[in-house]
């Protein structure tokens, strides 16, 4: 249906210059409109098609506002328009009327159902039955326009639905489209976050040791103390910074993909747990339990971040107090992980640490949530009884048995 396509303005202009067409072979034909007998039939039932005819043609080519919708009747102008086409055929057989129901029938199949629009299609044909028999016109005839009536509300109808469903297509694609954008959106985000908490974790540790090294290496200078023993701790700020350096590289390396797999947890924790006694000669006890298996991949990765930033807080809030680490990740695949950082209050005299107190601003332990909430478990942060702190982390089985079951998938 090229009508279908066009704007409404150029189909306005169509429909008036058809109607034009119509009407000077209605007014030119014989018998003609006029105002007795037969031909004043003509002028009721023409100037009848004429009114529902304009009155059709302010309809727009396009209809989706929210009534159009709801009601999909055929409007009255479709009915006057077949009923007073279908009488005219007969009794104005030299005319164009035949087109009145022509048009009513694929008007109302473009705007109605089929079986809506068939009753007016059924009205067109039961008005040029009446007029042919009352004027003895041929059964023939009769027949040929009936199947053509017919034959133009299924043609206007199917074509309505496939500008239907090719329009439905059209709605369904964008609405992919920008579900799909919205995963990338989401996945850019989430992906930027990770990133944020590992820098943000790797750089708060790091610093804090380079802070303590920095203020121990002050006061041996300070003291006088053997040019080895400040070495020694010199030595130990460059470690730091250099250990700092690598891990930092290898979480921006992630936005490449380059991303080495982590070591087990229990190793990294241990080395975490060596490199704070060595900095501050605190107190730590570490309990690992279950299988080490269940510690690897991103859950245990994630477990490593935690300590770290527990140690770190340890350092910034309550430096030299005494560290209780213990990590369960019982061997029966139905048990989860359970990871503890507990600490106890600062020892008397031990000056805190001003400048690393004042840093980080909470988003350390936002980032540890954060990364227990990704795995599916909970954190549990706050004031211990002893007047310490303490972080409880909890990994259900299913996501630990599915980051371990991924970390041993072998690269390729």
């Amino acid at each position: 249906m090229v009508l279908l396509n066009l704007s409404n303005r150029a189909a306005t202009v169509i429909r008036l210059a058809a109607l034009a067409l119509i009407s000077w072979t209605v007014v030119h034909g014989e018998p003609g409109p006029g105002t007795g007998g037969r031909r004043l039939l003509i002028t009721v039932l023409f100037a009848a098609a004429v009114i529902a005819w304009l009155g059709w043609t302010r309809w727009p080519i396009h209809d989706r506002s929210p009534s159009a919708e709801i009601d999909r009747s055929p409007a009255a102008e479709m009915y006057v328009m077949a009923a007073a086409g279908g009488v005219m055929i007969g009794a104005s057989p030299h005319s164009a009327a035949a087109s009145f129901v022509f048009v009513a029938a694929v008007a109302a199949s473009v705007r109605a159902p089929l079986e809506r629009a068939l009753v007016v299609t059924a009205i067109g044909a039961l008005a040029t039955a009446v007029s042919t028999i009352i004027y003895d016109r041929a059964a023939l005839g009769l027949l040929a326009y009936v199947l053509g009536y017919v034959a133009a509300t299924l043609a206007a109808s199917n074509a309505r639905q496939s500008i239907d469903r090719a329009e439905q297509a059209e709605l369904l694609l964008a609405q992919s489209q920008r579900s799909h954008e919205e995963q990338l959106r989401a996945a850019r985000l989430e992906e930027s976050a990770r990133i944020a908490r590992e820098i943000h974790d790797v750089l708060a540790h790091t610093l804090a040791g380079l802070t303590i090294q920095l203020e121990a290496t002050s006061a041996l200078l300070e003291n006088g103390a053997d040019r080895e023993v400040v070495l020694m701790r010199v030595k130990r700020a460059h470690e730091l910074a250099r250990e700092g350096l690598t891990e930092t590289r290898r979480a921006v390396g992630a936005l490449h993909a380059d991303q080495r797999p982590a070591a087990p947890a229990a190793a990294g924790i241990q080395a975490l747990v060596s490199e704070y006694r060595s900095a501050s000669d605190a107190k730590v006890t570490v309990t690992i339990d279950g299988s080490g298996d269940r510690l690897s991949g991103e859950a245990g990765q994630a477990l490593v971040r935690v300590v770290q930033e527990s140690l770190t807080n340890v350092r910034k809030h309550a430096p030299g107090a005494a560290v209780t680490i213990e990590l369960h990740a019982g061997s029966a695949p139905d048990r989860g992980l359970e990871l503890t950082v507990a600490n106890g209050p600062a020892p008397a005299g031990a000056g805190g640490h001003e400048l690393l107190s004042r840093s980080g601003g909470g988003y350390g332990l936002q980032g540890m949530r954060e990364r227990a909430e990704a795995l599916g478990g909970t954190l549990e942060a706050g004031p211990a009884g002893d007047g310490g702190w303490r972080v409880r982390v909890r990994v259900p089985a299913v996501t630990a048995a599915a980051t371990d079951a991924s970390a041993t998938v072998p690269a390729r």
